[in-house]
């Protein structure tokens, strides 16, 4: 069985919402330095399709050319990755744990301990969250969302952002005796992962290099996204079980 390869594409909503987190900015703090009006960076940042006019005025408020905005960014290296996107409201932060089944959890580099300070109330607050541990009803769940935007801002004021998505892993259950036998796979089972990453002003974290932290005989969902290798490197595909089933 073997891993299959996608393609990301950014958008320029994506990319609008990724600098506006990166330089600790609200969609008020861009409309005024952009010169535009709070809608039109909502409307940008569902989706809509901006004008040329727009997209100038945007790039030029983080000072950047308008096809830094339009055109994807480079690939930085070619390890598979999770693409993430920004959290600004518990709502959105409680239904990606509500989603998942396990937490996997990462910080940029630190070198503050009142900033360590509040990656770890984050932390802590997450791992409270999963499918299995639901708020109770409409008041407990609104609480819970009230309390993780507050979080959220407490971080954004001190100039950190937050990321995520979930990822789907399927793990198989195989005996390889301690891997001196011939591998046997005996079935398989599907779980949701939520990623979460908080970066720092010199460090936004848009993707999470998540293959590392699978086991042996897991593999990544469609979600992973695997760059396109240069012609003249070998590509080690991920493979379970395939050879080793007779």
């Amino acid at each position: 069985m073997l891993m299959i390869k996608y393609a990301f594409e950014m958008t320029i909503a994506d990319r609008i919402r990724q600098l506006r987190a990166n330089h600790a900015m609200t969609q008020e703090d861009l409309a005024a330095k952009s010169g535009l009006g709070v809608t039109t960076i909502q409307r940008a940042e569902r989706g809509g399709r901006p004008s040329a006019d727009t997209i100038a005025s945007l790039a030029a408020a983080f000072d950047l050319q308008s096809s830094d905005l339009t055109n994807p960014p480079p690939e930085v290296d070619g390890q598979p990755y999770l693409p993430l996107k920004v959290v600004e409201t518990g709502r959105q932060l409680l239904h990606l744990l509500l989603a998942s089944d396990t937490l996997d959890f990462g910080f940029a580099e630190l070198t503050d301990l009142t900033l360590a300070e509040l990656v770890d109330r984050l932390q802590g607050w997450c791992a409270g969250y999963d499918r299995r541990r639901a708020p109770a009803g409409a008041v407990a769940q609104v609480t819970s969302e009230i309390a993780g935007t507050e979080l959220l801002k407490e971080l954004s004021t001190a100039g950190l952002s937050v990321t995520g998505a979930t990822m789907t892993v399927t793990a198989y259950e195989v005996d390889d005796d301690c891997g001196i036998g011939q591998p046997v796979l005996f079935g398989q089972y599907d779980y949701v992962s939520a990623v979460v990453r908080v970066g720092t002003p010199a460090e936004f974290i848009d993707r999470a290099y998540v293959m590392e932290s699978l086991g042996k005989w897991e593999n990544a969902g469609s979600e992973v996204v695997w760059p396109k290798q240069p012609a003249s490197e070998s590509t080690e595909a991920w493979i379970v079980g395939s050879d080793d089933q007779g």
